[in-house]
C-alpha cells in the first residue's frame, strides 16, 4: 500500500518536473540511490549544490538514499515512467535490461586508475549503440560514478592461494562473478545494501565491492576476518543515469550548469576515495583483519585463468543474440589503451 502510494507521488512529480520551464522557473528533479551517502554520492550531492547555487535556488534537486523510491534492480524502469529525474545505476543488478553495458564489467581490463576510468566509460557511452539501448528506458548517460577497482572482504576462510576459492560463495556481480566461477567460486548477485546481512548469515563466505571505501559504507569489517589487497578484479560500473524527457524539458541555463559540474564532480570522486582510504585502513587494523596480499605472479595467473576467457565469453554470448559484442569490447580496449598514453 505504502509503496503504490509513494509510486503515485514520484510519478505526479516526475510528471510536472518534466514539463517544459523558463530559466527563471523553478525547476525540482529527484534522483534515487541505493546505499547511504559514502565516496560514490559525492557526484550526487556536488551536483545537487552547484545547481542549487548557481541557479539561485530555482534549480533543486532533492537526494533519495537507501532505495527510499524503489529497488536498485528497477531503476531503469523508473527513469522510463519519469517517476524520477535521475538515478545510481548499476547496470549489472539487471544485465538483460542493457546488455551491452556488461563489457565495462568485464574482469582485469587493462584501465589502471580514476581518470583512465571516466575516459573510457564516458567514451563507451557515447557510442551509438550503447546510446539507443539506453534510450529505450527513455534514459541517457550523464556521467561515470567512478569506482576503484574491487577487492574481496570475507568471514569464511582466508583464500590464501587459487585453489581456496574452490567451493567458496562469493557476492560478484556481472563479469566479475564469471571470472570468479572459472576459479571454481559460487558467485550470486545480492544489492550493495543486502550485503551485510547475507555476510553474517553465512549465505556467502565473501563478498566483492570497490576497496576500500564501499567495504566500511556498508560496516561489512565488523563482520568480516580478512581482506585481499592487490587483486584488482575489476569493477562493477555505474552511472549517474537522466531521463531524456527531463533532461529535454531542461532549461538550456541548467544543463549548462550541470555539464560544467562535472569535471569538480570527477575531482571530489578522487578525493573522497584517498580520504576513505585514510579512514578505513585503520579501521581494519582495529579489528585485526588478516590481509591477503595477491602478488604480481599470482594476478597473473588470475588474468590468464579467469580473465581474458570471461571476455571471450561474453562476446560470443553477445554475438548470438545479435548484438554488437566484439566491436564493444575491441571499443573499450582501444579507449583504454588511448587513455593510458594520454
Amino acid at each position: 500500500m505504502y509503496r503504490r502510494f509513494s509510486l503515485s507521488i514520484a510519478l505526479g512529480a516526475g510528471l510536472l518536473a518534466a514539463l517544459p520551464a523558463e530559466a527563471n522557473d523553478k525547476v525540482t528533479w529527484t534522483f534515487s540511490l541505493y546505499g547511504p551517502p559514502r565516496a560514490a554520492t559525492v557526484t550526487f550531492e556536488h551536483l545537487a549544490k552547484v545547481a542549487k547555487e548557481k541557479s539561485g535556488g530555482n534549480f533543486i534537486i532533492n537526494l533519495k538514499y537507501n532505495e527510499q523510491l524503489g529497488e536498485a534492480k528497477d531503476f531503469l524502469d523508473g527513469i522510463k515512467v519519469d517517476a524520477y529525474q535521475g538515478a545510481f545505476v548499476a547496470y549489472s543488478y539487471a544485465p538483460a535490461k542493457t546488455p551491452l553495458q556488461g563489457v565495462l564489467d568485464m574482469p582485469f581490463l587493462p584501465i589502471d586508475d580514476l581518470v583512465a576510468s571516466a575516459k573510457v566509460q564516458d567514451g563507451y557511452q557515447a557510442w551509438k549503440p550503447v546510446a539507443d539501448e539506453l534510450g529505450k528506458w527513455n534514459a541517457m548517460h550523464f556521467m561515470t560514478l567512478l569506482l576503484p577497482n574491487y577487492e574481496f572482504m570475507g568471514a569464511g576462510k582466508p583464500p590464501r592461494n587459487l585453489e581456496d576459492w574452490k567451493g567458496m560463495r562469493v557476492r560478484a556481480l556481472g563479469g566479475l562473478g564469471d571470472a570468479m566461477k572459472l576459479l571454481g567460486a559460487v558467485p550470486t548477485s545480492v544489492s550493495a545494501p543486502e550485503v551485510y546481512t547475507a555476510l553474517e548469515r553465512g549465505t556467502f563466505q565473501a563478498a566483492s565491492f570497490p576497496f576500500t571505501y564501499s567495504f566500511t559504507a556498508y560496516k561489512l569489517h565488523e563482520v568480516s576476518k580478512w581482506y585481499t589487497l592487490g587483486m584488482q578484479l575489476g569493477i562493477v560500473h555505474n552511472s549517474v543515469v537522466l531521463s531524456q524527457t527531463a533532461w529535454k524539458a531542461l532549461p538550456d541555463e541548467y544543463k549548462k550548469i550541470l555539464e560544467e559540474a562535472k569535471p569538480e564532480a570527477y575531482r571530489l570522486q578522487r578525493v573522497a576515495y584517498e580520504e576513505a582510504d585514510k579512514k578505513s585502513f585503520p579501521l581494519f587494523e582495529k579489528r585485526k583483519l588478516e590481509v591477503i596480499k595477491v602478488s604480481p605472479e599470482m594476478r597473473d595467473k588470475l588474468i590468464a585463468t579467469a580473465g581474458k576467457p570471461v571476455w571471450d565469453q561474453w562476446v560470443a554470448e553477445t554475438e548470438k543474440k545479435g548484438l554488437p559484442g566484439k566491436e564493444a569490447l575491441e571499443l573499450v580496449l582501444s579507449l583504454a589503451k588511448k587513455a593510458a598514453t594520454n
